[in-house]
């Protein structure tokens, strides 16, 4: 998960950066409500029943039990498909005054056709994805994930390059999500099958409805900056120029998400995990499983998440041109919330292991409201536009986030590794520090006016170097890396990479 996190972040940036050079601002605005629509199926109609196979697949697979588990596959997949036919009907029928009601516009009807399509398509992605993460085939689930951003980004940048616009990409997600989904079914039926007696319908639905409102709690959580904005934005300058706004801020979310990839890896694995140690051992290793999930978090996230804040000016003119140097000051702020979410990636996963489904909804709920009532204040009180729809989608963050370790803690006594948290932040500082006086030697240099951290495209890979190799040696010097993470990497790095373990072992000098 991690590399492909790495190799799916850098597809991902690549295609970002084709799509700001040839879309326009307002063009990119409509891409951000497109990808709006298409992930709504995902949310709406699969009653969040692929959480359900990762929390109960590998419960039976402890137990033995393969029939059991060959049952939630079964019962899942029939729901899915009839989700999928009711998706593809609401979204194909009513193209026409959709196009109209988002658009003010009636020339994203095919637009929507192909979204309806994908629909089918996407709900079958996000359940075989399910089905491979509860079997804990998770080397499979990363190639998956792999097979989907190369297709999808792969069809879309060869349609946009012979001039279908905005068509290419939707074509893009059909042959991804397509291909993706079907190669997932075909490694699920490999696995355990799909023929036989399906799994009783209300432990499922007892486990998974209340993630069912907590998803689409945490799908409106994660729009609602941007509706907010795009909404008010068009009551004052109308659509084409509020399209253009959310086109330069989805720019902004965009790039705070590549960091998050690694965090997010880091759950997938994890969930699974916790729900088979939870079966065999109790609640005791779960605090375990915390304290070693924040750690990496820490020590990968951090400079990671710090390297795009700092960078964030030039990385919005190198790759998306000066017309994006606006989205540069949201992506800093952005970054803040997912600099603190890092420190609690596990807490989610731990309370769906411990099926406080309910729970997490109502924590769910209060962050939405919390994001709502600060993006409405930002706008319509201080008019303080993307800016202030930043600062909104941080504080709901970070309050959340107070609010989910709160609760985590009454049933779980959790602890962040306090070692790895201040020696992986001075490190990261220390980075920040290299990084800023590398730029003003630069300056120093320069025979051209200078302009601090924003210098030529040639000389970003150079600055992610120095960067790079500062924070590692900064934890060479504060021994921040200790022999079990060498033999962590030992046990799950793929033996190809094994020697890169190796390597840092001598390097770290390592007792």
């Amino acid at each position: 998960m991690f590399i492909q996190g790495f190799a799916s972040a850098a597809i991902s940036l690549i295609y970002f950066v084709i799509l700001t050079r040839i879309l326009s601002q307002e063009e990119m605005g409509v891409f951000a409500l497109l990808f709006f629509i298409l992930s709504l199926p995902q949310v709406f109609g699969l009653f969040s029943l692929p959480s359900a196979a990762i929390k109960f697949m590998p419960k039976y697979l402890a137990e033995g039990n393969y029939d059991k588990a060959k049952s939630v596959v079964i019962r899942i997949l029939h729901i899915s498909l009839l989700a999928a036919i009711v998706s593809f009907l609401l979204l194909f029928v009513p193209a026409e005054w959709l196009s109209m009601q988002l658009f003010n516009k009636p020339d994203y009807v095919l637009h929507l056709r192909i979204i309806a399509l994908s629909s089918v398509f996407n709900i079958l992605y996000i359940v075989v994805a399910g089905f491979l993460q509860g079997l804990q085939k998770i080397r499979d689930y990363a190639a998956l994930s792999l097979i989907y951003t190369i297709v999808q980004n792969a069809v879309g940048i060869f349609l946009l390059s012979i001039g279908w616009g905005l068509s290419g990409i939707v074509y893009g997600w059909l042959a991804g999500l397509s291909i993706a989904s079907i190669t997932g079914l075909i490694e699920t039926i490999r696995e355990l099958g799909v023929v036989g007696k399906p799994h009783e319908l209300k432990p499922l639905f007892r486990f998974s409805l209340p993630l069912y409102f907590s998803g689409f709690i945490s799908y409106f959580l994660n729009w609602a900056d941007s509706l907010i904005l795009v909404s008010y934005m068009g009551l004052l300058y109308g659509a084409t120029e509020a399209q253009r706004i959310l086109g330069i801020y989805y720019v902004a979310i965009r790039a705070s998400a590549v960091p998050a990839l690694f965090s997010s890896a880091i759950i997938t694995a994890l969930f699974p995990q916790l729900s088979e140690l939870y079966t065999q051992h109790g609640s005791g290793r779960l605090k375990d499983a915390f304290c070693v999930s924040s750690r990496y978090a820490v020590l990968i996230g951090f400079p990671l998440i710090a390297g795009v804040a700092i960078l964030a000016y030039p990385i919005m003119i190198l790759f998306a041109g000066f017309e994006y140097a606006e989205a540069a000051l949201p992506l800093i702020i952005i970054s803040i919330a997912t600099l603190v979410g890092t420190l609690g990636i596990a807490t989610g996963p731990i309370l769906l292991t411990l099926e406080r489904t309910v729970v997490v909804s109502v924590l769910s709920a209060i962050s939405v409201i919390l994001s709502v009532a600060f993006s409405f204040f930002a706008l319509a009180v201080f008019s303080l536009g993307m800016v202030g729809t930043a600062w909104a989608r941080t504080l709901a963050a970070i309050i959340s986030w107070g609010l989910y370790l709160y609760v985590l803690n009454r049933y779980v006594k959790v602890s962040f590794d306090k070692e790895a948290l201040w020696k992986s932040s001075a490190a990261t500082i220390f980075m920040a520090l290299v990084i800023i006086m590398a730029d003003l030697f630069r300056g120093f240099l320069s025979p051209i006016s200078y302009h601090f951290l924003v210098f030529r495209l040639h000389l970003l890979p150079v600055y992610v170097a120095v960067g790079g190799l500062a924070y590692f040696f900064a934890l060479i010097l504060l021994k921040a890396i200790k022999k079990r993470d060498i033999e962590l990497f030992q046990e799950y790095l793929p033996k190809g990479f094994r020697r890169i373990a190796s390597l840092l072992e001598r390097i770290a000098r390592v007792e």
